[in-house]
């Protein structure tokens, strides 16, 4: 094989024909595109990646009767990677000689077919030499002897679901195209200006992707490096999931050990305040149930009146207060064991809730005073906290 420019493609194409220097580092390799047909596949919408290639292979395989040798390699309209239809094909043992010519510093090895500009609703027709080439969109396109293209073209138009606005012929009508394009309705066009007047998108060469097709790219080769560096970390990685799954369970096992730990306390602790400080009703904070039955008791062990002080009367209202959410604000200790108070509460309804407490829990409560403080939502109430008066048999 050689590599000269390709013809009318520009300089930073090389087409891989006769002997000669391999291509530059920004240069593409052009292969001829006859070698490398372009397939259609019927595939699940529903696959990707690996599974989606096997099943292109076994359709291949199936219906095309695909030789052992022979590669895929899919191609695909932009951003349509993981619904891609249709394959180029290539054989392997020339596609290693054209890898050979073409070096490994070129930007790309490509059917010539993908170096001629498209657009999306254009087709764009080039002859090179005896053969024509033919690019179809973005995706698709053949490289075939001029006497074959014609019928390759009527073929196309017949079959395909998206006929082109418009067929770019890029050489001398010598296959009969114009006359084809009008038996199906499409336009013929010459030159760019004339694109331009049938509202299509500028044509690009290179612009749609192509880089991506690169022959030399093999996607189960790259995907089977990949296993192979993968594969010395799976032990390893096995191993440390294994160790975090193992800790999980051990870490579980404690902690429903220390809940059931928690929850035998609870019982007990529960059976004590049953048994000695509130035998009937609800247990609904056991740490002040207790403190107020506490309190109740030592007024009544400490012959009531004249050794209760104010402390004391807090002592035994502060549980109170917690209890139903009071806020105090002051607290002063009056004359004749008697202590103010001054909280605030959400509404009135909670000042007479909040007296009701007070008094189960052996307190005589005044309310003096209950307003609302202008610019608050809350209620500011002002009681007077008296001690229980003493039993009959105390008194006497």
């Amino acid at each position: 094989m050689a590599n000269q420019k390709g013809e009318g493609l520009g300089d930073r194409f090389v087409s891989l024909i006769e002997s000669g220097p391999p291509p530059g580092a920004q240069q593409v390799a052009l292969v001829p595109g006859a070698e490398v047909p372009v397939l259609s596949l019927d595939l699940p919408p529903g696959l990707r990646g690996q599974s989606r290639e096997q099943v292109a292979r076994r359709q291949l395989l199936d219906r095309a009767g695909l030789d052992a040798n022979a590669e895929m390699r899919p191609i695909h309209a932009p951003k349509m990677g993981d619904a891609w239809s249709k394959v180029m094909i290539v054989d392997s043992g020339q596609l290693e000689g054209w890898k050979t010519a073409a070096g490994a510093n070129c930007r790309a090895l490509l059917p010539d077919y993908l170096a001629l500009p498209t657009a999306a609703g254009l087709w764009t027709i080039a002859r090179k030499g005896d053969t024509v080439m033919a690019r179809l969109g973005p995706d698709d396109g053949f490289t075939a002897p001029v006497e074959v293209a014609r019928a390759m073209l009527d073929l196309h138009l017949k079959e395909t679901d998206n006929v082109p606005k418009a067929i770019w012929l890029q050489h001398p009508d010598v296959i009969g195209l114009v006359a084809l394009a009008e038996e199906h309705g499409v336009a013929v066009v010459e030159d760019a200006e004339a694109l331009k007047a049938l509202d299509l998108p500028d044509p690009k060469v290179l612009g749609h992707g192509e880089l991506a097709f690169d022959l030399r790219r093999d996607p189960q080769l790259a995907r089977a490096r990949m296993r192979k560096r993968v594969l010395p970390w799976r032990w390893p990685v096995l191993l440390g999931l294994f160790a975090i799954g193992l800790w999980a369970a051990t870490q579980m096992v404690e902690t429903r050990r220390l809940q059931n730990m928690t929850a035998a306390l609870n019982a007990q602790t529960a059976d004590l305040v049953r048994a000695h400080f509130v035998p009937s009703g609800p247990l609904l904070d056991i740490r002040i149930q207790v403190s107020q039955t506490l309190a109740e008791r030592r007024l009544a062990a400490t012959g009531w009146q004249s050794q209760v002080t104010a402390l004391d009367l807090f002592a035994t209202a502060s549980g109170v207060l917690t209890q139903t959410g009071a806020t105090t604000q002051t607290a002063l200790a009056g004359a004749d064991q008697e202590l103010a108070l001054s909280v605030t509460v959400a509404d009135f309804a909670a000042v007479d809730a909040l007296a009701a407490a007070l008094r189960g829990a052996g307190l005589r409560v005044n309310v003096v005073e209950s307003r609302v403080t202008e610019g608050a939502s809350n209620v500011r109430a002002d009681l007077r906290l008296t001690p229980p008066e003493p039993a009959e048999g105390a008194k006497q």
